[in-house]
């Protein structure tokens, strides 16, 4: 198997795989010491012919290369189109970003304002609440004389004085002892 199995060369230039199967895999060395071929050349009877040979074998692989880069054209202009475009995308996002941040920075200013707002709402209706579940019980106490008086009505003294003693303490626990 050969290093240069894998080219793209198409049928109709089948030569120039057998051509290439003829060069010496020493020359695509990813270290190439080009001294052992100079002195071979020098040394030659035929220096020519062996000139001429290497500029054979040049000629075949820069058609391999033409081929190649024939092959390979569509797919390095799609390629450079789709790296534009995703340049084009990054950038749009980019600037999508920026506008989000300042979106962003004035709604939490917005935020801020509001929240001072809505933690004085919170703070009133807590104390609305309140009254009115004080209210609800004043009710209630308001209620208490008449129901005392309606249970001594009925001869129920045992269940007026426990009545009178619940508010009792209801109002001292609440701190409503000036409303009696």
């Amino acid at each position: 198997m050969s290093i240069f199995d894998g080219l793209p060369i198409s049928r109709d230039k089948s030569y120039l795989r057998e051509e290439l199967s003829k060069i010496d895999e020493s020359w695509a060395a990813a270290r190439f010491d080009s001294l052992p071929h100079v002195v071979h050349i020098l040394t030659s009877q035929d220096r020519e012919g062996e000139v001429q040979v290497l500029k054979e074998q040049s000629d075949i692989i820069e058609e391999v290369v033409d081929e190649v880069v024939h092959a390979y054209h569509g797919g390095f202009n799609k390629a450079i189109q789709n790296y534009s475009q995703i340049l084009r995308l990054f950038s749009e996002s980019t600037q999508s970003i920026g506008a989000l941040k300042g979106d962003l920075t004035e709604a939490k200013k917005l935020l801020g304002a509001h929240n001072k707002q809505l933690h004085q709402l919170w703070y009133r209706s807590v104390t609305l609440r309140h009254i009115i579940s004080l209210l609800d019980q004043i009710e209630g106490i308001a209620k208490v004389p008449a129901r005392i008086e309606k249970l001594i009505a009925e001869k129920q003294f045992y269940a007026a004085v426990q009545l009178h003693v619940q508010s009792s303490l209801m109002l001292e626990r609440e701190g409503l002892q000036t409303l009696m």
